[in-house]
């Protein structure tokens, strides 16, 4: 027996010691679970139940289980049967009450308390107990592992100021939980849906502009709202409407709410009869009773089913307006009779109860009737105005309030940035250093790659004006040998000829570019030397565009030369009949076009691999120049044809404006 209770013990004691701690704090896994579930139930996700159950099952403590349990009481508050929340939202109260404090139990118990109060004001009951159930939960928050949620209690608090016509207070909440948000560092979305709150207060104290400008700057953010804050916001987007008395404005809000609502499944939640609510009063106030009627008959099972006194207060209000647009004045009677009495109306509804009373009473000819109601009204208005004086008054001071609060903090937080400061200017100062010093190596490495480029690009030059050296004696010689062929036939005058063409050759040889002008000359001195090769039967002219100035134009030396040179050599040279050589310059789109034709037989694909100098210093010229160049030069060789036969060749360069030749 002894044996059998030690290992009984022992088994009790491994349970245990397998069991993690309820007070740890959650795991990565369950933060990012009861998120996920959380973005589920605010978008109404028919998943999100589904979620709730399955975080239930594979908790693997109590407080975990009761986290995601209480999630189950927020569904049931969104969905058509409310109520199913109040025993989840109990329990898990008794729950937590029974646990010692911790961070992770005072979120749990502030989460409960939250949905409780957000059960009661939704139906408007007991608004003392909903203003000490936030309060709970915003002390529980302050001391928790959920302090992101205190901005949206603070909020909540807010509302819940402004249903008992305490303004002031609910300012000061609001601004406490923009406080909040910008302390706690959260993203700056979470301040939308206190600029509504805000804009509720103001259309309380009947500041129309500014709860307008309220109104519009949370529209801009309209898609960046949970679903049920935008039904929130469309629902007081058309309440305000409704008190500057645009009734057309306000019911096409309320239609635009509704359809959201139709569009998200609500048609069976506490917002979709709060909205028909709404348009009834709006179509009354529109001259439409028949659609009024119908939106009553919607909705006022369900308030009465759920015991919403206040909605039924605002049901009767419009149901005597519809009887005296219908002229039925005992029925009026028959409402005001039987109507339970409550204490404590809100302002506006009694207001709008009111001015339908005025009506019966001018009705029925109780005109002593409709001067006390009308009396009574305004000693509640001048009562009114004269609160709303001081509500302003303290709405102000709680600003300034807030302002010194926020400005302690800023004068804390730049105290201790001195102190850190004052530890990282070592660290700051030894970055600055490196960083100078990797400048001063980058602007080191950048001129050392400039002197690079420079000294490629006189490499470049020292090799082209070798190239240029070796063509010129080879020009000669192929003059020389044409005379020496015809030495017996020679003059004095073509040996000067030849003496000035040998001159200017060596000029121009000399010179890395020439004005088109005089490229263009000593071509006319080589063709009046060359043409004695090919006979008689030739013919040269030069065609040159008025747009074109030769003077203005400059070109790498010698190109048209080379060009007119390989007309002659491999072009009209050893060819029987009529030759020539044309050369048009014309004007293109910011460039010169410069031809070299012949009428020989055209240049061989097959011979193009052959080595010749000419072509061979043009094309290397021309890759040098476009090297420094976004315009390129161009050269092109091209055989003319006609009938299926060469009929001669085409040279052609392109040299675009203001390019850049050499250095």
């Amino acid at each position: 027996m002894k044996k059998n209770l030690i290992l009984f013990c022992l088994l009790v004691g491994l349970i245990v010691a397998c069991q993690r701690p309820s007070n740890t704090q959650k795991t990565e896994e369950e933060l990012k679970a009861l998120s996920c579930i959380d973005d589920s139930v605010e978008a109404l996700s028919p998943h999100a139940f589904h979620m709730i159950e399955k975080g239930m099952k594979s908790a693997q403590d109590s407080l975990a289980y009761y986290e995601y349990y209480i999630r189950k009481a927020k569904v049931y508050e969104l969905s058509t049967t409310p109520d199913s929340s109040v025993p989840i939202v109990a329990n898990t109260i008794a729950f937590a009450n029974r646990q010692p404090a911790s961070p992770r139990r005072n979120s749990l118990l502030a989460f409960a308390y939250n949905l409780k109060a957000v059960g009661l004001h939704n139906f408007r009951q007991n608004p003392d107990e909903v203003i000490r159930l936030y309060k709970e939960a915003t002390v529980l928050l302050a001391n928790s592992d959920a302090k992101d949620q205190l901005p949206k209690v603070c909020a909540n608090l807010g509302d819940a100021y402004i249903f008992k016509s305490q303004l002031p207070e609910a300012a000061a909440w609001y601004r406490r939980a923009l406080f909040l948000v910008d302390s706690l560092k959260l993203p700056s979305q979470e301040n939308i849906t206190l600029y509504l709150g805000l804009a509720t207060i103001y259309l309380q104290l009947n500041d129309f502009d500014t709860s307008l400008k309220y109104y519009q700057q949370t529209e801009k953010y309209f898609s960046l709202m949970s679903v049920s804050m935008q039904a929130y916001y469309l629902n007081n987007y058309g309440n305000y409407y409704y008190y500057t008395r645009d009734y057309k404005a306000s019911l096409q809000k309320f239609l635009t709410l509704k359809a959201f609502l139709e569009k998200h499944h609500k048609t069976e939640t506490f917002d979709m009869y709060l909205c028909k609510l709404n348009l009834a009063d709006v179509y009354l106030n529109l001259g439409d009773v028949v659609r009024s009627e119908k939106c009553l008959e919607e909705i006022e099972p369900w308030f009465a089913k759920n015991g919403n006194d206040v909605a039924i207060y605002y049901v009767n209000s419009i149901r005597i307006g519809q009887a005296v647009k219908r002229g039925n004045m005992a029925k009026v009677k028959d409402i005001l009779q039987h109507e339970k009495k409550l204490d404590n109306m809100e302002f506006n509804l009694r207001q709008i109860r009111n001015r339908y009373l005025r009506k019966y009473y001018e009705s029925i000819g109780d005109y002593r009737g409709a001067y006390e109601n009308l009396r009574s009204d305004a000693q509640m208005d001048d009562s009114l105005a004269h609160n709303r004086l001081n509500m302003r008054a303290s709405e102000i001071m709680n600003r300034f309030a807030q302002d010194t609060i926020r400005l302690h903090h800023r004068l804390e937080m730049e105290h201790k940035n001195a102190v850190v400061q004052s530890a990282n200017t070592i660290t700051v100062a030894a970055v600055l250093l490196v960083v100078v010093i990797i400048l001063m190596f980058a602007l080191l490495f950048m001129r050392s790659r400039k002197q690079y480029a420079q000294d490629k690009m006189r490499i470049m030059q020292l090799r082209l004006a070798s190239v240029r050296n070796r063509i010129s004696p080879h020009f000669v010689f192929n003059v020389l040998n044409g005379k020496i062929l015809k030495s017996n036939e020679q003059d004095a005058n073509e040996l000067l000829d030849l003496t000035k063409l040998i001159r200017a050759n060596l000029d121009l040889s000399c010179r890395l570019d020439v004005t088109l002008r005089e490229e263009l000359d000593f071509v006319e001195r080589y063709v009046h030397v060359e043409k004695q090769m090919v006979g008689d039967d030739f013919e040269f002219r030069i065609d040159q565009a008025k747009a074109v100035d030769a003077d203005r134009v400059r070109i790498p030396s010698m190109f048209v030369q080379i060009l007119v040179e390989n007309a002659f050599v491999h072009g009209l040279k050893g060819w029987d009949g009529h030759k020539s050589i044309h050369i048009e310059i014309d004007k293109k789109e910011k460039a010169t076009s410069i031809k070299v034709k012949d009428n020989g037989p055209g240049f061989d694909i097959r011979s193009v691999g052959k080595k010749r100098t000419g072509l061979s210093v043009v094309t290397q010229t021309i890759a040098i120049v476009n090297e420094r160049n976004k315009s390129k030069m161009t050269f092109s060789l091209s055989n003319e044809q006609k009938c299926g036969k060469n009929v001669g060749c085409v040279a052609t360069i392109v040299i675009p404006d203001n390019i850049k030749l050499f250095i």
